[in-house]
This record gives C-alpha cells, sequence and structure tokens, in this order.
C-alpha cells in the first residue's frame, strides 16, 4: 500500500475528458476496515446498466485479499475498475490499485462507509477489510456518470445481475460500391464485401469468429454504418484478442467482454487484432457516403463508448479522427492538415 505517496498535480485538460465533473478531492483512507451495506437480494441491474466492462460477478471467495484495478479499460478508455464486480468472503481485504490510465480516479463509497484520494499515480494502492455479508456499491467521483463504477459482494448474499442485450447482428446485405481499401482485406478469409449496417442505431461486430485457419476474424470484417451508429465488438470468449486502430481507439487484449466506439463524421476507419493482423484479422467500419462530396470529418468526436455507456468528448479521439481526415485531405490542400492538426493540439 502507497499510503505515504502523494499524488501528482493532475493534468486538468485530460481531467476534463469526464462528461459530468463532480467535486472530489476527500482525503483517503487507506488500510481501514468495515461491513458492506447490509442488504439481501440486491439488484445491481440499474447500477451496472451503463458499465461497458461488466461481465458478472466475478467469485474470488477463498482468497484473504483480493486486487481490483482502478483505471482498467472500459466505459471509452481507462475508466473502469476491473474487475467491476467481486464476491469475497467476510474478513476479505479488497486493495484497489492504479493503473495509470484515465487521469485522476478515486474510489468512493455509496454510504460513505470508504474513501480513497483522487489520484493519477501507477501503483497508488488504496484497500479496505469487508467484515460481513452484504453489498458494497462504490464509484470514481469524477467517472461516475461515464459508468466507473463497481461493487463488492461479501459472503453468500443472492445479487441480481443485469443480462446484456448485444444489438442485432446486420443483415448480410452488403453494399452496392465498395470503398477502396486498397490491400487491407488480402488474405482475410471471411471477407465477402462491406454489410450494409445503414439505418442501425447500434451493430454488433463478433471478436474470434471462425476465420483465417481460425478463431481469428472479425465478423462482419466491414461495414457502413450512418454517422452517430455506436459499433460494439462482442469476443466469443474463444482466443485473446484486442481491437486496435490507428486512428486512436483500442480494447484490452481479452478473451470475453465487448468494447463499443460512436462513429461519427464521414470516412474509412480500418483496425485489427494486434496479435493476429499477419493471419487476416482485420476489419474496417465506413462511416457515412465516402463517395459523395467532400470526405471530411465533422467537428464532432468520435466519441468512444461502452457497449451501453454515455458518449464522452475526448481529445484523443478528435485529434485521431482530424489524422484521418488530413490524410483523406492531403492531396487536394497540404496545408489543411498542418491546420487541423494544430488546432487539435490546442486545449479545449
Amino acid at each position: 500500500m502507497n499510503a505515504t505517496r502523494h499524488p501528482r498535480t493532475v493534468n486538468r485538460r485530460r481531467f476534463l475528458q469526464a462528461a459530468t465533473l463532480v467535486a472530489a478531492g476527500a482525503t483517503g483512507v487507506a488500510g481501514t476496515t468495515g461491513t458492506a451495506v447490509a442488504q439481501s437480494g440486491e439488484d445491481l441491474s440499474a447500477w451496472f446498466s451503463n458499465v461497458s466492462n461488466f461481465a458478472g460477478v466475478v467469485d474470488e471467495r477463498g482468497k484473504a485479499r483480493v486486487t481490483v484495478a482502478v483505471g482498467a479499460d472500459g466505459n471509452g478508455g481507462g475508466f473502469a475498475f476491473g474487475p467491476a464486480a467481486v464476491r469475497v468472503d467476510p474478513g476479505t481485504t479488497v486493495v484497489w490499485e492504479w493503473t495509470g490510465a484515465g487521469g485522476a480516479h478515486n474510489v468512493v463509497s455509496e454510504d460513505g462507509a470508504f474513501e480513497s484520494e483522487l489520484v493519477d499515480d501507477t501503483g497508488h494502492t488504496f484497500e479496505h477489510g469487508f467484515e460481513s455479508d452484504g453489498v458494497a456499491l462504490y464509484a470514481c467521483s469524477p467517472h461516475k456518470a461515464m459508468g466507473m463504477k463497481g461493487a463488492v459482494v461479501v459472503g453468500d448474499v443472492a445479487v441480481a445481475t443485469p443480462t446484456p442485450t448485444p444489438a442485432p447482428e446486420p443483415d448480410r446485405a452488403y453494399v452496392e460500391r465498395e470503398p477502396d481499401y486498397g490491400d487491407w482485406f488480402d488474405g482475410v478469409s471471411n471477407y465477402e464485401g462491406t454489410v450494409d449496417a445503414r439505418g442501425r442505431e447500434a451493430v454488433t461486430v463478433v471478436v474470434g469468429a471462425a476465420g483465417n485457419g481460425g478463431a481469428l476474424a472479425f465478423d462482419p470484417p466491414a461495414v457502413q454504418v450512418d454517422p452517430g451508429t455506436r459499433v460494439v465488438w462482442e469476443w466469443t470468449g474463444d482466443g485473446e484478442h484486442d481491437v486496435a486502430s490507428d486512428d486512436g481507439y483500442a480494447s484490452a487484449v481479452q478473451s470475453e467482454g465487448r468494447f463499443g466506439q460512436m462513429f461519427d463524421g464521414v470516412g474509412v476507419s480500418t483496425y485489427a487484432c494486434t496479435a493476429h493482423e499477419a493471419a487476416g484479422m482485420r476489419g474496417a467500419v465506413v462511416v457515412g457516403d465516402v463517395f459523395e462530396g467532400v470526405h471530411e470529418l465533422s467537428n464532432a468526436e468520435l466519441a468512444v463508448l461502452g457497449a451501453f455507456g454515455v458518449g464522452i468528448l475526448s481529445p484523443t479521439a478528435f485529434g485521431a479522427f482530424l489524422a484521418v481526415r488530413n490524410r483523406r485531405n492531403a492531396t487536394a490542400d497540404p496545408a489543411a492538415g498542418a491546420r487541423d492538426e494544430e488546432s487539435a493540439a490546442r486545449p479545449r
């Protein structure tokens, strides 16, 4: 435990990425013990309804100390607790350990039983002991509205949890005119064209689908969506994969769960599984009509989302999509890219 460490000065621009800012900064309490909220049959469905990395209650019983990551991947970046929910035995100490991702975070109990300081130090820890059966709900104050919430279930208390309902898979109707992907889909065994998913609010892409000599494919590998559509990648549990794009978004390497992204503007965003790109595990999202008018992204951000999360204004993602626009317009106006990069670098 790093109880004597002091938080570094928080980068204000990074801190302001939160969708909602909540006044925080209470002094942390480390090494405390207490009881969970005395509740039986707790319904956690509403609490976890917008937590993108919630994948059920992880059973950690039998351990004297259980570690939960603070700033795990989820809810649009390093804005999650990992795992979001754990079940422990009475007498267990839960240790929250900061990853350093997502800016400054804290751990604050809903009932006031425990509260850490607001820090962004990698490796910083805070711990709390849970002595009796019950359910303790907690959150990161600045990022609670984004879905950075967690729960500790102590003992054999029965809890109800949400059952994620993924967006329907796009129909296998293909666009009449294929975008120019260059050689991106060469060697991608399950690529048969770009699935037309326009008119949908959300689209699901399976991660770890059959293809490329194993469970090494995105399905469908290419989709076309309208601006403002949420694309949700859902893991099959068959192998560890990630979703990584040069356009500024990336998931964790994982074997299950979901990762979401909201796309705005007009353009083509390609992505791949880092470990299996050479095998053909590659994909693309075509946003809007790339054959009509000037191929520019709008000033709206590429909003990073959990599958059921809320959009946030992300300077990183905004800058990344400006880079996409710059590449598309470089031949038309070489000076435009430099102007946009300068604009993206200014604090927002």
